[in-house]
């Protein structure tokens, strides 16, 4: 396996020298976070605030806190996608350069090729959303948000299935371009709907029930979902601890710390298992295209 592990080493290095490619695949959260910090921060801290019924006691920090550990966590769960996605113009521009078929006359076979194009960008989607990670919670710790050491290593484990399903799915769509222009097509539409589909833009429960159940067939809502739980509840529950049950589940649900598709309402063992599945099913797909002499 050592040519695989020079492959992907070899993929890792052009990723990381390209300065542009590193932002541009980080952009659609720098966006966000930037409009969240200019715009919008104060926008949803006085919706959430004006909902609650007058008699209910809140203090407006601890609602920064509970909205920052939101939309950061949404953030998070963003760039596992567009920084996968961001990744792969490597194996496309291979292909237009004539590259891919370089390697093909190697003793690499195209399965080992493929493997080593997946491997490579989880490896850098990995890394990225590590490094967003680690701004994140410093963020929310220098901000005074309620977060526990469970809760960021829980996030900071969650990094890897997010970036694996990532890579699996966006390899298996860009799998068959040959063209520059046509992947930089897809990675627009993709770095601005992944923002809407995963709930981060706006929240899951505001949707009408067929955008829902869209937006929870994408594994990324799921891992957004549990990122939520994992960094957010701390700081939600410090806001909404008092409230009745049933506000408590309604805010709970709009917000997107539980998904619900088709009626069906999704425990966190049962996200983790649909990501995986559903990564599975791409990895079929995929191996199935590779038959094609994709």
């Amino acid at each position: 396996m050592s040519d695989v592990a020079a492959f992907v080493r070899r993929n890792c290095l052009i990723y990381f020298r390209d300065r542009s490619s590193v932002i541009f695949s980080l952009m659609g959260a720098l966006i966000v976070i930037l409009l969240y910090l200019i715009f919008l921060r104060n926008m949803l801290v006085d919706s959430i605030i004006s909902s609650m019924p007058a008699s209910f006691p809140y203090e407006e920090g601890a609602v920064k806190g509970m909205v920052d550990a939101w939309v950061l966590s949404g953030v998070i769960a963003i760039v596992s996608v567009t920084t996968t996605a961001g990744a792969f113009q490597t194996m496309v521009q291979d292909k237009v350069d004539g590259k891919y078929l370089d390697g093909l006359m190697t003793t690499m076979s195209p399965l080992k090729i493929s493997v080593s194009y997946v491997l490579s960008t989880f490896v850098i989607g990995l890394i990225m959303s590590v490094i967003t990670f680690i701004i994140s919670v410093i963020f929310l710790i220098a901000s005074g948000t309620e977060v526990s050491m469970t809760g960021i290593l829980l996030t900071l484990v969650l990094t890897v299935p997010a970036s694996l399903s990532s890579s699996m799915i966006v390899y298996t769509i860009v799998c068959k371009m040959r063209s520059a222009g046509a992947f930089t097509g897809m990675y627009t539409i993709l770095s601005v709907l992944i923002g809407f589909l995963t709930g981060t833009y706006m929240p899951i429960g505001t949707m009408d029930t067929v955008m829902q159940n869209i937006s929870t067939m994408v594994p990324a809502t799921h891992m957004a979902s549990l990122m939520h739980r994992t960094l957010g509840t701390e700081s939600f529950d410090l806001v909404m601890g008092g409230a009745p049950l049933e506000t408590y589940a309604d805010v709970w649900n709009t917000m997107g710390y539980e998904l619900t598709m088709f009626g069906c309402d999704f425990t966190p063992m049962m996200s983790i298992l649909y990501v995986f599945g559903m990564t599975a099913l791409f990895f079929v797909i995929a191996v199935l295209i590779n038959r094609k002499n994709c």
